[in-house]
């Protein structure tokens, strides 16, 4: 192990050091020799001789020291490689394959070491090898039994034998069977594999997550796993490997999987990722390729809210495996009303997955809860996924929405198009300036204020409204006092108003007026994008909606069916070249700015160019729309984006004024219907002249079950940041369900009873769960793109073999400095105290 000592003088590589040493050495000698002789005249030449060589061993010393004498010598260290073993503890490992094949089940059992000869277990291999090859398997040899007839009757009943004994092994889950295989026996998978390397463990799913021996040892035996297990994410494995911060090189990796990755893996990109990096992943297959006999409603599409006397759809995606030809059964049915007859679809399986819709009509005005379920068939894997609740909320039909436009520019035109064809909209129009030719008695549209419907007390004359649009209209036609009733909609009934900017009037010409406390806006700007700009096809044309994560989160602005596809549909609209923006208000959220073409979003150019924005304005709020063309957005597509925007504007205004009330507050669900695990926040906001009287005012949000239990969750209100009247918490972790959301205030009383709302979480069926067999695919890629090996079960006794001769060899080289080492001088002072007592006790100088 060790090699190579030498004595190196550092000083002796500087030539001219060395040789104005050996001067200096050289005179001290001289003058030694010089006073030696004179010491002969008085000494003993034995005393004066031993002197001599004292002083002589002293310059000895002193010439060596100053050479920088070191002692280096080299060895070698060996290092045990590291191996990262990643136990996959998805859902999905939680199956037990009862389904299993027989073959299966003789690879498990034969892991398990349930054939402990090396002969039976060279026979097990070979009806392995047959079973999958789909031969029958010689289960009595010809040797034991030379009868052709016996031979037969006595392999019937071994293979029934067989197939009694390894039944049990379908028992254990995934888990279990890892577990066993992994750390059961006294010289273990693990414990060999420590012999050959140095082994980290770690367990993963939707993360992971390092863990010791202990803890390991614990998970297999059933203890508490401490990883979100929802989804199944491979790459996780890797990531375990990569993210470690240990120096000692890494050898290979060991993942052990069911091989179902339900994340949203790129396949291609991770295998490019394990190739490049440079160490084996080897990969073991746990569970059954089969897959079992099952019935499940994975999916309903259903909507949340319907108007009263619509015919809603609801679908369902029924799983049907292991039932090809079969007719099955789903059914529908009125979980509040058990005894009204269920709706009753029946189809024959042709495929994995089939559609199942059913009309709901006729439905009263409030909340309904409804279960979708198919029979329970004999030998199905699991029967709790056969079912799946929901529930719709019924709400009155109509939308009221009053347009106020200055002329008839193109905005109005196409907007009044598109919602007096929606017939779920009221629509009435004043539009002040219009042409009249006296042919009628009165112009098409109304002209004044006072031709709206009348109202009863002392309400504003937009009370009826659910929301009311601002176009282009000039001071001359809505007065001060029209403003004030507007706020007073607003501030005091809980109205939405929404202001769209304008070329000639609206709002610039109403600056220093009540028209600016009501914008969500200030510091506003015009942009007029002239010249070359106008020429570009329309979807290059101008300035886009660039919508911010806030937006996002709104109904109003999902044009596709999820958000990938609308980030899509939004960035390909035809652009506009005019336009109005404004710094936002310190309270206002932004759902559009206006960004230059390549501009990175951020937080601050979003409120610098704030192009769509609301705020909130007593008990209603104010949404600013900073362009006059949504209507372009119509090109080749017709009404499709242009009224599905505008449409759900409308129903999230018609939801605003729905929310759950009292004249000091509003309470609302940012959504009422959530699956179980998302969130959903609660929000409470406070008339601005209420939090005014009651500056340290607390909100709690009480969460109640409305199923009888005794449920109940407390959840503080935060003021949220730069909107002090607006008290918000995030809720996720509820149980599916049906929930009352209610407002308590400690230390003040209500007048009348407190808001409440209703929240819906649904269940929501893994997609672990979906489809649990084991995928030898993925696992046989991954292991081939990483220049590993692939092993099933009953292989895994060969893993440790593959780290013998992993050990990292290292040079290394040590070395003592001698010339500053404490030995020396303890020598050099021994010897020069010798010289001075001698010469002292002989009476010397």
């Amino acid at each position: 192990m060790y090699g190579d000592w030498k004595l190196v003088f550092q000083q002796l590589q500087s030539q001219s050091r060395w040789l104005t040493l050996s001067v200096a050495c050289a005179v001290a000698i001289v003058l030694i020799a010089k006073l030696h002789e004179y010491e002969r005249k008085l000494v003993s030449p034995t005393l004066g001789t031993s002197l001599l060589a004292l002083r002589m061993f002293l310059i000895l010393i002193i010439f060596l020291t100053l050479l920088e004498p070191v002692w280096t010598w080299s060895y070698d260290k060996e290092t045990l490689g590291r191996v990262v073993v990643a136990l996959d503890v998805s859902e999905s490992m939680e199956t037990r394959d009862q389904h299993a094949a027989l073959s299966e089940k003789l690879r498990w059992a034969k892991s398990l070491g349930m054939f402990g000869k090396k002969g039976s277990k060279g026979d097990v291999d070979e009806w392995i090898r047959r079973l999958e090859s789909k031969e029958e398997p010689e289960w009595i040899s010809e040797e034991e039994e030379p009868n052709p007839q016996r031979r037969e009757q006595r392999s019937q009943t071994r293979r029934k034998d067989i197939e009694a004994s390894v039944e049990t092994v379908a028992d254990y889950s995934r888990l279990e069977l890892a577990a066993k295989v992994l750390s059961a026996s006294k010289e273990s998978v693990l414990d060999q594999l420590s012999e050959n390397a140095q082994t980290e463990l770690a367990i993963f799913a939707t993360d992971e997550t390092r863990v010791d021996r202990e803890i390991f040892n614990e998970i297999l035996a059933g203890g508490e796993i401490k990883v979100q297990r929802g989804t199944s994410d491979l790459s996780q494995a890797v990531n375990t490997a990569i993210q470690s911060d240990s120096e000692i090189p890494l050898a290979g990796v060991v993942l052990i999987s069911d091989g179902r990755d339900t994340s949203k893996l790129d396949q291609k990109k991770f295998q490019q990722r394990l190739s490049g990096l440079g160490v084996p992943v080897h990969t073991v297959l746990v569970g059954s390729e089969y897959r079992p006999r099952d019935l499940a409603i994975s999916h309903l599409d259903v909507p949340e809210t319907v108007f009263e006397d619509d015919s809603s759809i609801v679908k369902s995606i029924v799983h049907a495996y292991g039932f090809e030809d079969q007719e099955v059964t789903v059914f529908l049915e009125d979980i509040d009303s058990p005894d009204r007859e269920p709706l009753k679809k029946i189809f024959t399986v042709e495929k994995t997955e089939t559609e199942v819709a059913f009309n709901l009509d006729n439905l009263d005005l409030g909340r309904h809860r409804f279960r979708v379920r198919t029979e329970i068939k004999d030998r199905e894997l699991r029967d709790d996924n056969n079912s799946r609740e929901f529930s719709i909320n019924v709400v009155d039909g109509t939308a009221h929405v009053l347009i106020l436009e200055g002329e008839g520019r193109w905005e109005f035109r196409y907007l009044r198009a598109a919602l007096s064809r929606d017939k779920r909209v009221t629509l009435d129009e004043v539009l002040f300036e219009q042409p009249f030719l006296g042919i009628l008695d009165a112009p098409f549209f109304d002209s004044q204020l006072s031709q709206l419907p009348p109202v009863e007390g002392d309400a504003t004359q937009f009370a009826n409204y659910d929301c009311v649009i601002i176009g282009d209209v000039s001071p001359r036609h809505l007065t001060l006092a029209h403003w004030r009733n507007l706020e007073r909609y607003v501030r005091d009934e809980g109205g939405t108003l929404v202001m769209t900017a304008g070329k000639r009037d609206f709002p610039l010409s109403y600056r220093g007026t009540i028209v600016n406390s009501l914008l969500p806006i200030e510091n506003l700007r015009t942009i007029d994008l002239q010249g070359e700009n106008q020429m570009l096809p329309p979807a290059q044309r101008g300035f886009h909606f660039s919508i911010t994560p806030d937006g996002e989160q709104m109904a109003m602005f999902q044009l596709g069916d999820d958000w990938n596809q609308s980030r899509q549909i939004w960035s390909q609209l035809p652009g506009h070249t005019w336009g109005i923006l404004g710094q936002a208000k310190g309270a206002a959220t932004v759902y559009a700015a206006a960004l230059n073409p390549g501009e990175r979003p951020s937080l601050e150019l979003e409120r610098e160019n704030a192009l769509v924005v609301q705020h909130y304005v007593g008990n209603g709020q104010v949404l600013w729309l900073g362009v006059d063309s949504t209507w372009r957005w119509r090109f080749r597509v017709g009404d499709l984006y242009h009224h599905r925007f505008w449409g759900q504007l409308i129903r999230w205004a018609v939801g605003f004024k729905a929310t759950a009330a009292t004249e000091h507050v509003r309470l609302g669900l940012s959504r009422s219907v959530i699956n179980e695990g998302e969130v959903t926040k609660i929000q409470a906001r406070w008339n601005d002249r209420f939090l005014a009287q009651h500056p340290n005012l607390k909100s709690v949000a009480v969460i109640r079950s409305t199923d009888g239990t005794d449920f109940r969750k407390r959840v503080d209100l935060k003021a949220a940041e730069n909107q002090p009247f607006m008290h918000e918490a995030d809720v996720s972790d509820l149980l599916p369900g049906e929930y009352l959301v209610t407002l308590e205030t400690p230390g003040i009383e209500w007048a009348k009873k407190s808001p409440e709302t209703v929240l819906i979480v649904r269940e929501e069926l893994s997609e672990e769960l979906t489809d649990v067999s084991a995928f030898r695919e993925l696992l046989v890629e991954i292991s081939e793109a990483s220049g590993g090996r692939f092993f099933f079960l009953d292989e895994v006794a060969e893993l440790p073999e593959l780290f013998v001769g992993t050990q990292d060899v290292t040079s290394l080289r040590e070395e003592i400095p001698l010339w500053s080492h404490w030995i020396v001088l303890a020598i050099f002072c021994c010897i020069a105290m010798t010289e001075w007592v001698v010469r002292k006790v002989n009476g010397l100088p």
